[in-house]
C-alpha cells in the first residue's frame, strides 16, 4: 500500500538539497518547466541581519533544479502553482522523455513503492521516454499517480499538458 497524501495549510513543505549535501524542510512555492527541464521555486527560512546586532527570520526564495529538491512522502503537490510551455513550444514530441519516477522508501509496515508521474507532477530527477515508463510500472510494488493521471498519458503514447 502507498503512503497517503496529506494536505498542509500553504505551500506544502519540501526537501531542498543545500550546497554542502544538507537537507532542509523547505516551501515549494511554484514549479515551472522549461525547455531544460523543470524548475522549483522553494522558500527556506534563514535569519537576516537587521544591523543592530540582532537578526529577524526571513525566507530565502529561489528557483532550483530537480537535483536540487525532494519531495516529502505523503505530502501532496497538485495545489502548488504549475507553468507549463504553451502547445506551441511542443515539449511533448515522440520520444521526448515525458514520466518521471518517485521512490517512496521502506519502513516498518509498509513496502517501499514507486510511483510513476507526468513529468512536473512532482520533484525528481530522473526521465522517461514512453518504455521506460511501461517497465517501471510493471514492477513490483509500482503505481501510477492518480493526481497527474500518469497511467492516462502513458495508455495515450503523449503526457498531458494542461
Amino acid at each position: 500500500m502507498v503512503d497517503q497524501e496529506v494536505d498542509v495549510p500553504g505551500p506544502p513543505p519540501i526537501f531542498v538539497v543545500l550546497p554542502d549535501g544538507q537537507e532542509v524542510r523547505g516551501r515549494l512555492h511554484a514549479r515551472r518547466q522549461q525547455r531544460d527541464g523543470w524548475r522549483y521555486q522553494i522558500g527556506i527560512q534563514l535569519w537576516r541581519d537587521r544591523g543592530n546586532s540582532s537578526a529577524v527570520a526571513a525566507e530565502h526564495r529561489a528557483w532550483l533544479s530537480p537535483a536540487q529538491v525532494r519531495p516529502i512522502p505523503g505530502v501532496s503537490y497538485r495545489d502548488v502553482p504549475t507553468r507549463r510551455p504553451s502547445s506551441a513550444d511542443d515539449l511533448s514530441h515522440k520520444g521526448r522523455p515525458a514520466w518521471t519516477l518517485q521512490y517512496l522508501p521502506h519502513r516498518p509496515g509498509h513496502p517501499g513503492a514507486t510511483l510513476l508521474h507526468v513529468i512536473g507532477c512532482t520533484p525528481s530527477d530522473q526521465s522517461l521516454d514512453r518504455e521506460e515508463a511501461l517497465a517501471a510500472l510493471s514492477r513490483p510494488r509500482a503505481a501510477a499517480c492518480t493526481e497527474c493521471d500518469a497511467a492516462r498519458s502513458l495508455a495515450s503514447g503523449q503526457p498531458s499538458v494542461s
